[in-house]
């Protein structure tokens, strides 16, 4: 499975290389232009808006089969480094106040 943000707005995914996915608003076809959005898979999904015009003698891309996309979040390629941000952020925002907070407030009182 290939994760892919978004997979519902766009009618049609290509591989353009090893690290972007382009998603086209419409299916490619000739004498048109069309916009995309290219996904950069190894940089946290950034993305990157364009259009995109097929000429009369141009190749047109082949669209991945929508089987073999997602957009389940347990697919994405940055989930790893998500998660250690998330264990970071709740290592300081709770557990190091509630030992402040214990230590102040300690049984016995005044």
């Amino acid at each position: 499975m290939i994760y892919v943000p978004s997979k519902e707005d766009y009618a049609c995914y290509v591989v353009q290389s090893e690290g972007i996915i382009r998603a086209y608003s419409q299916v490619p076809s000739n004498n048109r232009t069309i916009s995309y959005r290219d996904y950069f898979i190894n940089s946290s999904y950034i993305y990157k808006d364009g259009t995109q015009q097929f000429s009369q003698y141009a190749t047109l891309p082949t669209c991945l089969n929508s089987q073999e996309l997602t957009s389940d979040v347990y697919y994405r390629l940055d989930l790893d480094k998500i998660l250690v941000i998330f264990l970071i952020m709740s290592i300081f925002g709770i557990f190091i106040p509630i030992k402040i907070f214990s230590k102040l407030f300690k049984r016995g009182g005044l």
